[in-house]
C-alpha cells in the first residue's frame, strides 16, 4: 500500500521509498525514510496532491511521487 492509498488521518510506516536523485535526498534531508511513521493529513481538492506529516515536518507531494512510497497501516 502507498501512502497515497491511505486515508485523511490515517497513519503508516515507511517500509519502501521507490524514488532516486534529488526527490530522495530531499526526502531523506527532511528525516523521511524507511521506518518513520507518516500521517497523512489531507489531500487537495481533487487528489493531486497530498499533505503528509512526519514527526514535526508536514510536507505537500504530488500524488504520483506519494504512490512511490511504500507503507504499513499502523492501527
Amino acid at each position: 500500500m502507498s501512502v497515497y492509498q491511505l486515508k485523511a488521518g490515517e497513519s503508516g510506516e515507511i517500509v519502501k521509498i521507490d524514488i532516486s536523485g534529488g526527490a530522495a535526498a530531499r526526502l531523506a534531508s527532511l528525516g523521511i525514510t524507511v521506518g518513520k511513521r507518516v500521517t497523512v493529513l489531507a489531500f487537495s481538492l481533487f487528489k493531486s496532491s497530498v499533505m503528509i506529516g512526519c514527526g514535526a515536518v508536514r510536507l505537500g507531494m504530488r500524488a504520483s511521487l506519494a504512490g512511490l512510497i511504500e507503507v504499513k497501516k499502523c492501527p
